[in-house]
């Protein structure tokens, strides 16, 4: 039975108080996994947090920005109430639609944002080739945004369900801070689990589009094989620097994220010895190639300087930090901003010397779909 034909009464009317007032709250499910948890933060505000002042000291739902600045922050969601699926206490969902103790400002409009235009993104993509022939930098990550206006009749809570129904790889959530914003999503790219005594991360890139063929049997491009190795020998890199030498490497392997493919592979390795070390591992990591670029600083200022919108929260990060000794943090990809009266998709396609500025808008065409295949239906 799909969720959004269970209904889910008690957590649509939490998550539809939540919105109404932008009180602070995570929705999310763990791929592969049934069970939909709801954090809710209502008497105090969520926390600025610091990347390089252990996080691993924290609890709750983290989410941080693709690129920190006087715009965006990290900040954690530390609940005040945690609900497992619909068990939720009526209640306490009237005694929080009733609250006015703690006021949380309004939410944008998000009326500033214009569409990327196909002209901009091939003429970044080209810009991009020229630098990396100079020798700038090997690989940049270009991203782009769509705005759209949302019907009258939509509701977000319903969306949320339908992701989870239509996605179960991905790692969805519909998420809000006060200094945020409302995202929702469906991701496919782990940035770091860490769970039952081992630590894992994965390098995900090239993409292609689903068919009615069986996963192992896509094929790539040269140029696919190299992005992916890139991010891989980065990820490679990153660990050794770290002294953690006793990994498993698994793939490259064809991997199916909703209607797309991508080349991953895996690296897993004992917590032991690293239990006090998330915050290295998580500063190292983020942002990945995947998402940015190589080397990260000099593929960061062309992307700061060459793309017109602002990615706030996109290729950031997000997830349950230190939840019952667990941690699942994922790449903000395939998700979309949502405003009092419209929505934005953001998707992004990795640039290296042999890429092809027209297939690259086609690959962000087909990731802003794994979003749209749903809305659509809402």
């Amino acid at each position: 039975m799909s969720l959004e034909n269970n209904s889910y009464p008690s957590l649509k009317k939490l998550q539809r108080v939540c919105l109404k007032q932008n009180i602070p709250f995570a929705s999310y499910r763990l791929p592969l996994q049934q069970e939909i948890m709801t954090m809710v933060q209502y008497q105090t505000y969520p926390e600025k947090i610091d990347l390089l002042n252990q996080p691993e000291q924290k609890s709750g739902f983290i989410i941080a920005p693709f690129f920190r600045s006087t715009l965006h922050d990290s900040y954690i969601l530390e609940p005040d109430n945690i609900f497992y699926s619909d068990l939720i206490d009526t209640e306490f969902i009237d005694l929080l639609s009733k609250s006015t103790e703690l006021l949380f400002p309004e939410k944008s409009t998000g009326e500033k944002i214009i569409t990327t235009s196909s002209e901009d993104f091939i003429h970044q993509v080209n810009e991009a080739k020229r630098a990396i022939n100079k020798g700038e930098f090997f690989k940049v990550v270009l991203s782009k945004v769509r705005v759209e206006t949302k019907s009258l009749d939509f509701d977000a809570s319903t969306f949320f369900l339908q992701l989870c129904d239509k996605y179960p790889h991905a790692f969805v959530s519909l998420v809000q801070l006060p200094e945020v914003g409302c995202w929702v999503g469906a991701t496919p790219e782990p940035l770091l689990i860490r769970e039952d005594g081992n630590v894992k991360t994965v390098s995900l890139a090239g993409t292609q589009l689903a068919t009615e063929a069986e996963t192992d049997t896509y094929s790539w491009s040269e140029k696919e094989i190299e992005e992916q190795g890139i991010v891989t020998g980065y990820v490679e890199k990153t660990l050794k620097l770290l002294d953690i030498e006793n990994y498993t490497l698994t793939g490259p392997e064809n991997y199916r994220a909703a209607n797309l493919i991508h080349l991953k592979t895996s690296f897993e390795f004992e917590e032991s010895g690293n239990s006090n070390r998330l915050d290295d591992i998580i500063k190292a990591l983020h942002p990945t190639p995947s998402v940015g670029g190589l080397p990260k600083d000099k593929a960061r200022n062309f992307i700061l300087k060459h793309e017109k919108h602002d990615r706030a929260y996109y290729t950031g990060f997000l997830g349950p930090l230190n939840m019952d000794n667990k941690s699942h943090l994922f790449v903000n990809l395939r998700c979309l901003q949502l405003f009092q009266k419209q929505f934005v998709l953001y998707s992004g396609a990795g640039i290296t010397a042999s890429s092809v500025a027209e297939n690259e808008w086609e690959e962000t065409e087909n990731k802003m779909m794994t979003m749209m295949n749903v809305m659509q239906k809402s």
